[in-house]
């Protein structure tokens, strides 16, 4: 690692900055190799700060042409970071000069090229790349720009104003931080649309895409419409510009970006067609344009006022869109997906040693703090809050924070006290979900006696590095009752579980009941509950609730396999009836069905091991799961048949929730027949197929049996021309290799001509492919380890983000055997010891080693 340690910053070390801003100004002269920025900044003492005589600005990469203060020439004290610069005591202006070279910003922070286009990425900390400024999100202004420049079109912030040939104006009449600032110019065309709010102020609305990628632009108009829409019905949150821009880029380190009126998104996340997108990819649009179209308001109008108050914008605008998503598709089957990546990313966060509160207490580079627990467990609490106070008081309390904190940089106690002001409930117990990390575990016990049925929870969680002591968390435990023939006995009851264990009793009238709990995962807990084979397969046949119905399964499920892998088990009937009936339950939701009908993934299985103090094997995981495949295949052949051909969308292919739920049943069940009929059917749909869905589901099932090595050849020849669907082919390949073959396959792909391993997109797909298939990552021979290793420290020289994100992959180092423990290990130092190692990748590689 670096000689020095990066110093921590701290929560508790926040201090207002010396000064506000008025105004900003900025004229870019755009050269990809010496572009210059002229700032011009109305600086005024803060009343709110400590008085001093010095101006410190941020500032990393930059060359000072020139700066004044008033007019008069000033010569500042530069350093890495930044510069200082003494002062008058009242208001002034801050004038400077700088020059910075896009063509060579390799990391994608600040001002960079991408394929002859100009763009920005500035959060969190790319300003001070582009300009010295106070860069944090508490310093808000308004922002007038001036782009100088030979591109066709010259984009940034808020409303148009004078254009000429080779110049454009921009203003954004509100105050936002630095990080919100953006700029594209580029050789680009335009989508467009219009939109009037329920204010009656029409939008202009432009999606900006390379020439030839208009086409794959329609749907993410759609779903930009539906959601400005929404947020109106919903929220009574109306735009507030005139224009809304949305860029697509092909390097880009993140999903997208909340820019104000100018959203830049990886292309991935707007480009789609029947022929190159999948249904999931259809899903995604739709829910990240929503996602940062919501920003507008809950990110944007009210920003955080330091990064460690990242999930005040994050979490909130996450469990907007799940909201979103819920409404225009299932939102039953919306629960399910997000309590999948939650479990499947921040709940493994949280078990090791990247574990850290939804507000952080520190940190060394911001950019290692968009977690998991920041976005998805932030918006579990936004849901557990909703669920308490009720969806009135909710929206009541949403209201109030707007009215009153509107133009403002916030914390979570400003949040918290909205709630507390609107309901009159005192939430201090809840304020520990923001500050205590960990997963709590959530222990149930059931005593029948007397016609009446005593529930006895009990909640407890782990250490975690830095907190090892954990106070009671208040949960929201969501509690139904079956019949013993399968009817709703009792109404859903809400318990506010704020001591260590609360015990309530019910009054079941003489018949013990099956209970529900933790009905539509009503809390990011852990439920530990001794359940028989039979009680989960009671539940999966006849919960009503669609959560705990899939969650019965799932649990059935994860016990078949690890009975399989520890004692060569055969799985019990029960499962597989359970299965049949919710496979041939043509009153169910097909997206659903499909949810029950897919296995838990091995990385999954492998931590179930592991909570039960087993060492997992990655290769007797492996091994079991296709043995279970195949046991389905052979119990549901007919069922699956049946509903692989009732499953057909008829007509021209749309990407709306019903035909989309139709293809998910349809290929769950081509996967599991291809067990039984060697690819035959999954081989007949490749060749027939008209849209990427059930083309590429249709590889995915052979290639997941081992065969499609001709269709897979086909599919490249097919795509090369289409920079996205190779993604997805660079990642399929090492995916569905066998084990033993996955590292060489990737080694293999990775010296292809094709293979830009400085594309974010691109190297994500390959190593992200490989990362992904459990067995293949941990083979004994280590070479997996290794070849992950050297890309890494290639790449972070480079792309420091993308390099820290992807060092993940060795998070779960600790749940493995002492062989594999020491591979894992030896690659993290090989990686920790590179000279010059980045600030970010050293940070997370040292807290992975603990």
């Amino acid at each position: 690692m670096k000689d020095s340690a990066p110093v921590a910053i701290q929560l508790a070390d926040y201090r207002p900055f010396s000064h506000l801003i008025d105004s900003v100004h900025l004229t870019f002269r755009l050269d990809p190799a010496a572009t210059r920025v002229l700032s011009r900044i109305a600086f005024r003492p803060n009343p709110a700060a400590t008085p001093g005589d010095r101006l410190r600005l941020d500032g990393e990469g930059l060359t000072l042409i020139s700066a004044a203060i008033d007019g008069v020439a000033v010569s500042p004290e530069i350093d890495d970071t930044g510069l200082t610069v003494d002062v008058p005591e009242g208001a002034f202006i801050w004038e400077a000069e700088v020059e910075i070279a896009p063509a060579t910003n390799t990391a994608l922070e600040g001002l960079y090229m991408s394929g002859g286009m100009y763009c920005t990425q500035c959060e969190a900390e790319g300003f001070r790349k582009i300009t010295f400024y106070p860069d944090r999100p508490d310093v808000m202004a308004p922002f007038e720009v001036r782009i100088e420049g030979d591109m066709p079109v010259l984009l940034s912030n808020g409303n148009p104003g004078a254009t000429a040939n080779g110049v454009a104006e921009w203003s954004d009449p509100w105050p936002k931080p630095a990080y919100l600032f953006a700029l594209v110019a580029g050789d680009l065309v335009a989508h467009s649309d219009r939109f009037t709010t329920c204010e009656g102020r029409e939008v202009a609305l432009n999606i900006w895409v390379r020439p030839g990628d208009e086409d794959k632009c329609a749907y993410a108009m759609d779903a930009l419409k539906r959601s400005m829409k929404w947020d109106e019905d919903v929220y009574g949150r109306a735009y507030d510009l005139s224009v809304f821009n949305i860029v697509a880029v092909d390097d880009f380190n993140m999903g997208a970006m909340e820019n104000k009126g100018l959203n830049i998104f990886n292309s991935k996340y707007v480009l789609a067609s029947p022929e190159t997108a999948t249904d999931r990819d259809f899903e995604l649009i739709e829910g990240i344009i929503a996602h940062e179209y919501f920003h507008n308001w809950t990110g944007n109008r009210i920003t955080c006022r330091d990064w460690f108050q990242l999930c005040l914008k994050e979490g909130l605008t996450v469990f907007r869109d799940q909201q979103f998503s819920g409404d225009m598709r299932s939102a039953p089957v919306k629960r399910i997906e997000s309590v999948l990546a939650l479990r499947g990313r921040q709940f493994r966060e949280d078990n090791g040693p990247l574990a850290h509160p939804v507000r952080p207490e520190r940190y060394v580079e911001i950019n290692n703090f968009y977690t998991a627990t920041v976005y998805e467990k932030g918006a579990e609490v936004i849901g557990m809050l909703k669920r308490i106070v009720g969806d009135d008081a909710y929206y009541k309390a949403l209201n109030l924070y707007f009215d009153r904190h509107d133009g403002q940089a916030c914390t979570i106690e400003d949040w918290l006290k909205v709630f507390e002001d609107a309901t009159g409930r005192d939430l201090t117990q809840f304020k520990r979900w923001y500050t205590q990390p960990g997963t709590p575990r959530l222990k149930v016990e059931e005593r029948f006696e007397n016609n009446r049925l005593t529930v006895t929870l009990t909640q407890s969680t782990p250490p975690t590095p830095g907190h090892q002591e954990k106070l009671p968390q208040l949960i929201p435990v969501a509690i139904g009752f079956l019949h013993p023939k399968g009817h709703e006995m009792l109404e859903t009851k809400v318990l506010e579980m704020d001591k260590v264990q609360e015990t309530v009793t019910f009054d079941t009238q003489g018949t013990r009941p099956v209970a529900s709990i933790l009905r539509g995962f009503s809390a990011p807990v852990i439920v530990e509950r001794n359940l028989t084979a039979q009680q989960r397969a009671f539940l999966l046949a006849h919960d009503t609730d669609p959560f705990n119905k899939w969650e019965a399964g799932r649990a059935l499920a994860k016990e078949v396999l690890v009975a399989m892998i520890a004692d060569n088990q055969a799985p019990p009937s029960g499962f597989l009836d359970g299965l049949e009936a919710v496979l041939r339950d043509d009153t169910l939701d097909p997206a659903f069905r499909a949810l029950v009908l897919a296995l838990p993934g091995e990385d999954d299985i492998a931590q179930t091991l592991f909570d039960g103090g087993l060492t997992p094997d990655p290769d007797a995981i492996h091994a079991a799961r296709r043995r279970l495949l195949l046991t389905l295949a052979e119990h549901l052949s007919e069922p699956l048949a049946i509903t692989y051909d009732a499953m057909a969308v008829p007509g021209p292919y749309s990407p709306d929730a019903h035909a989309a739920g139709r293809r998910a049943l349809r290929l769950a069940a081509l996967g599991l027949l291809g067990w039984i009929d060697g690819g035959e059917r999954a081989a007949s749909q490749f060749a027939d197929a008209d849209n990427m869905t059930e083309q590429a589901g249709a590889l995915a099932a052979l290639m997941t049996i081992g065969a499609g090595d001709e269709q897979a050849a086909a599919f490249q020849r097919q795509w090369s021309g289409d920079r996205l669907v190779m993604d997805k082919w660079f990642m399929m390949q090492p995916l569905y290799a066998a084990p033993d073959r996955a590292a060489q396959m990737t080694r293999v792909l990775s010296e292809r001509a094709d293979f830009d391993w400085k594309n974010p997109n691109r190297f994500r797909s390959l190593i992200g492919g490989l990362a992904g298939n459990h067995a293949g990552l941990h083979a004994a021979s280590g070479d997996a380890y290794a070849l992950i290793a050297d890309w890494l420290i290639r790449l972070d020289p480079v792309n420091p983000q993308t390099t820290a994100r992807m060092t993940t992959i060795f998070e779960t180092w600790r749940r493995y055997d002492a062989d594999r423990q020491q591979m894992m290990r030896r690659a993290l130092e090989r990686i920790a010891n590179q000279p010059g190692l980045s600030r970010d990748t050293g940070e997370m590689v040292g807290r992975i080693l603990g």
